[in-house]
């Protein structure tokens, strides 16, 4: 069901008969021809089941990215990072296509984002995921770490954080994707999926991750002026924050989750997102789909500036959704989209394409994927940004009204510039009207989804993320809390056991000790030591780490 200015575009009867319907049932519109029903593109379920709240792999932390970790101090640590999972209820099939879905939110917690949207709570993110799975897909809705300085005076500085954020952020939906088709391997398959059917979906921010995602596959690839500082630097040092795959850099800084299984994915759908650079695009890549407001003012619809919401700053130049889905079609990556598709979405998308919208005006067999969304205007040349997106107001001020209650003074929130900042840019914004468009979403989406699980397999040139021993020793020895005032806690994983462990102050001089301990938890008393730095060496079977410990 479609809400946009159809009206811009033909008084076709299909186009009215839609509309009416989004109006009035708001259920799904499948085409009057249809006899039967198709698992993927129909509703064949009634119920879902969510599993809220699993843990999919570890991350360094070094931003709260959740509202409880803004009254916690000592970042950077190390903590799990998290997934919900939908799943049909009463389904017997046990390789089911999924689609990990990515919250929007300017890489800052929702509210602290002075916006109502931005974690994989949000109406958004949880109304697909159950539109999915009544749909016979598995939907995963995942957080990723979240970070930056979006009100730094210095355009580099807000740059050099924002990229950097956008960095950690594809480590963790890579590893999602590894964890997937790692529980199928090693854990009976609890989810019952394919790991060849998986698929990226990505809302504002996280189009951002999902477009990335499928065309940012070596470093070299950032070498290049606009992701260097000004003194020639690279905004992402590889050698602290890992490598593109997920691999390498500094282990206070990058955690190796799932090493043995590869990234790749079948598809990646951005809604209101953007490509880092437009040289990134290569054959052989993955198909992509996009849902993009041509004039939306935050990520440009063919070439532009990031501006972000929060602060309305520039960050860097990149490349919309017109510019992914031209060049995917020119490349052949979009070939498995040729169709035909006569779904009352594809017609839509098509007369969309071929509008009389200053940025429209295309050949639809050019932009196979590509559904703009054409909205009124806001303010002069400004659409709104997501119609997808809603919320309710008593909700929101409720959660904020929690949430003052548990973070310092300075940090607390104000509901009221909160909801009237995100009306700005969604003036009619109602569940109906989001509900509609995720509506369009699925309907457009499912259908080219299946088009491309019919060649589905695992790909040929797909490499496997690969850890040195050293690496694993790395990632598998957890020290907690810290900073701390009277002990430490050293675990290990993987059945790594730990052999010894010493503590140094910054001299160089040993101050504790304690040998022969071949257990995998131990408690370091350090209540007589004098506050300040101090570094711990623990021994494994497997290889030795040092980490630096902060005594209060």
């Amino acid at each position: 069901m479609i809400f946009t200015t159809f009206e811009q575009l033909t008084n076709n009867k299909i186009m009215k008969k839609i509309l009416l319907n989004s109006v009035l049932a708001l259920g799904v519109l499948v085409s009057a021809s249809a006899t039967a029903q198709e698992r993927y593109v129909d509703e064949i379920f009634t119920d879902v089941n969510v599993a809220p709240g699993l843990t999919y792999g570890q991350g360094i932390y070094t931003f709260p990215s959740n509202v409880e970790d803004f009254v916690l101090s000592g970042f950077p640590i190390e903590g799990g990072l998290k997934m919900d999972v939908y799943q049909p209820e009463g389904d017997t099939e046990t390789a089911r296509a999924v689609v990990i879905v990515l919250h929007t939110g300017n890489f800052l917690p929702r509210y602290f984002n002075r916006s109502t949207t931005g974690s994989r709570q949000d109406k958004s993110v949880v109304t697909l995921c159950n539109k999915l799975a009544k749909r016979g897909f598995v939907a995963v809705a995942i957080s990723y770490r979240l970070g930056w300085d979006p009100q730094a005076d210095l355009e580099e500085t807000r740059k050099v954080t924002l990229l950097n954020a956008v960095y950690r952020a594809l480590h963790d939906v890579k590893t999602s994707v590894r964890y997937l088709k790692k529980s199928v391997a090693e854990e009976a398959n609890p989810y019952g999926i394919d790991p060849n059917k998986i698929t990226l979906f990505g809302y504002g921010t996280g189009g951002y991750l999902a477009s990335n995602y499928g065309a940012l596959d070596r470093v070299s690839e950032l070498e290049i002026e606009k992701f260097a500082t000004s003194s020639g630097d690279l905004i992402v040092d590889v050698s602290n924050m890992g490598n593109i795959d997920g691999s390498g850099g500094n282990p206070a800084l990058n955690i190796i989750n799932h090493a043995g299984y590869c990234n790749e994915v079948m598809a990646c759908v951005n809604a209101g997102g953007a490509l880092g650079d437009s040289t990134w695009m290569e054959a052989g890549e993955v198909p992509v789909i996009s849902f993009h407001c041509p004039s939306d003012p935050f990520a440009p619809f063919v070439f532009g500036m990031v501006i972000v919401p929060t602060t309305n700053g520039n960050v860097v130049p990149v490349s919309g959704s017109r510019y992914i889905i031209g060049r995917a079609n020119e490349l052949g990556n979009n070939d498995v989209f040729a169709g035909p598709y006569t779904d009352p979405f594809s017609v839509a998308a098509e007369e969309a394409l071929a509008s009389s919208h200053p940025l429209l005006g295309l050949v639809p067999a050019d932009y196979q994927g590509l559904f703009p969304f054409v909205r009124p205007t806001v303010a002069p040349g400004r659409e709104e940004a997501s119609p997808w997106d809603f919320w309710v107001p008593a909700e929101v001020e409720a959660t904020i009204a929690g949430i003052n209650n548990l973070v310092p003074p300075a940090s607390q929130l104000d509901a009221a510039v909160i909801l009237a900042g995100s009306l700005n840019n969604n003036p009619d914004m109602s569940p109906a009207k989001g509900e509609a468009y995720i509506d369009s979403i699925v309907g457009y989406m499912t259908p080219r989804l299946v088009s491309a699980m019919a060649t589905a397999m695992e790909p040929a040139n797909c490499v496997e993320v690969v850890a040195s021993v050293q690496e694993v020793v790395e990632a598998n020895t957890l020290v907690f809390p810290n900073p701390a005032q009277d002990f430490f806690v050293v675990n290990t994983r993987d059945n790594i056991t730990i052999s010894s462990l010493e503590v140094f102050n910054m001299t160089g001089a040993l101050v504790s000790s304690e040998f022969g301990i071949n257990a995998m938890s131990r408690q370091i008393n350090v209540a007589g030591l004098t506050p300040g730095l101090y570094l711990l060496r623990v021994a494994t079977d497997s290889g030795i780490v040092t980490r630096k410990l902060s005594k209060n």
